[in-house]
């Protein structure tokens, strides 16, 4: 699997769009890796689905680098 298509980023989108407006937990929701996806395109997947939802960067904050 190469990139995502815009089909395939805007069905995340939607999905991310339709737990908010539901009122679903962010965790019980966001999308799971398929079977054999690589990395990057969970990863873009899961960035699609986060924007839907309202979250702008999803990076956990032990991650994230502070401004030099």
């Amino acid at each position: 699997m190469g990139k995502l298509t815009a089909e395939q980023k805007l069905r995340e989108y939607n999905c991310g769009q339709k737990a908010a407006s539901e009122g679903r937990s962010h965790s019980s929701s966001e999308p799971r890796p398929y079977p054999f996806e690589s990395d990057q395109h969970y990863e873009e997947r899961r960035e699609a689905f986060n924007q839907g939802y309202g979250i702008i960067d999803a990076t956990p904050m032990s991650i994230r680098r502070s401004p030099p």
